[in-house]
């Protein structure tokens, strides 16, 4: 849970209006800069260096690394050399390897890296990075605790490389297609939004990295079990989420209660398998969101404002409009966007497209640092919501 220490920490963000998220969301999720971003090297190209070969490195970073613009992969670091090894199989050229990110970061050939290590270590090695003078494309969360978001964020507002985080999910079809809708006023003003989000327990693969967590007496275990490894787990899988719905919000929350804790998976882990949260934003706008580890695969969404609503359920994307207003919605049209053709991860190839713009056009990162934390932050205020058994303020994560 929420420690003293990590709420003293102040990880506050401005609260942008509807209109300015919104009409960033619609011009292709990209934010224009203030000031340009110095370069680690002349090369057009980017020479990446892949810290962390798990799931996501592997499975993802590397095959969309193949498809992006500019890029070519000349590292690759993992404590687990059965895991470096397979990695770098994935790779359709001789690639240098280490079990030491340090090393890799001394690499003059790297320009850039992404980091795909578990959560308790983000902070460490974007740190390194930064200090290395590498651009860096960090998975989120940002931290695993205010404190670790706000040295995070502190370092990153002084680097002189580019820094992005691994906020891919607004590059998905189905969330802009969403963000459009409710930019062009199609379901008037958003008033309530349920997002429901069910899936199975964690990774319980074999080689999946473990910790041995002193607060649960030590023993190694699968990582996302353990909070203080991960955060927690609304911050490990729910800020992907909380992110969907500060954009569709179009603000940040005011007010935040939850209700959260462990009803299934009682082996000895620290993290939940279930909350219910519910955010009050700006404008008299309600989102409830859910999580259950115990479940069957859901993630489903449905936003109603004051004219009309927009109805996500599994592969069906629904507009309905309201022939008057507290009267049932009829169903206008299906709306389901069509996903760009290509193969991989589109959303995160997406990172990696607006990684190289900004860095050619001097543009600041949509997937910003201030947003990776607006989204943890989320996470902290909802347990400390349900630590205190009360709705607490968006403020209240402060000194």
């Amino acid at each position: 849970m929420i420690t003293a220490q990590d709420k003293g920490a102040n990880v506050t963000a401005k609260t942008p209006s509807r209109r300015d998220v919104l009409k960033t969301a619609t011009a292709a999720g990209v934010a224009l800069a203030t000031g340009p971003i110095a370069r680690a090297s002349d090369s057009p190209t980017l020479r990446w260096g892949i810290i962390g070969t798990g799931t996501r490195g592997a499975y993802t970073h590397i095959p969309v690394l193949k498809n992006a613009p500019e890029s070519e992969i000349v590292a690759l670091c993992d404590v687990s050399e059965q895991r470096l090894a397979s990695a770098a199989s994935k790779v359709a050229h001789p690639v240098a390897t280490t079990a030491d990110y340090q090393k890799l970061l001394a690499n003059p050939d790297i320009n850039a890296v992404a980091i795909a290590v578990p959560n308790l270590l983000h902070r460490e090695i974007l740190l390194a990075s930064i200090a290395a003078g590498k651009h860096v494309l960090c998975e989120k969360p940002a931290g695993t605790n205010p404190a670790e978001a706000a040295a995070m964020k502190q370092a990153v507002d002084s680097a002189k490389t580019l820094v992005m985080f691994g906020m891919q999910y607004r590059n998905n079809a189905r969330p802009r297609k969403i963000a459009e809708l409710i930019a062009a006023g199609e379901i008037g003003k958003p008033k309530y939004i349920v997002q429901n989000c069910s899936r199975g327990d964690w990774n319980t693969k074999a080689d999946v990295w473990q910790f041995a967590d002193p607060k649960l007496g030590g023993k190694p275990m699968n990582w996302r079990f353990s909070h203080t490894a991960t955060g927690g787990s609304l911050n490990e899988f729910d800020c992907h989420y909380f992110d969907l719905l500060h954009w569709f919000a179009g603000a940040l929350p005011e007010r935040v209660s939850c209700d959260g804790g462990i009803a299934v998976y009682h082996d000895a882990r620290d993290t939940w398998d279930h909350a219910t949260v519910t955010l009050k934003y700006p404008g008299d706008v309600t989102a409830v969101h859910t999580l259950c580890l115990f479940g069957p695969g859901r993630n489903d969404l449905t936003i109603t404002g004051d004219e009309g609503a927009i109805e996500s359920i599994g592969t069906s994307l629904k507009l309905f409009r309201f022939t008057k207003r507290g009267a049932a919605g009829a169903h206008i049209r299906d709306v389901n966007p069509t996903e760009s053709a290509g193969k991989g991860d589109r959303a995160t190839l997406g990172l990696y497209q607006d990684f190289l713009a900004c860095l050619k056009t001097a543009k600041k990162p949509e997937a910003s640092v201030d947003r990776a934390i607006a989204a943890c932050r989320t996470c902290w205020v909802s347990e400390l919501a349900a630590e205190r058994k009360c709705e607490v303020n968006w403020t209240d994560l402060t000194a």
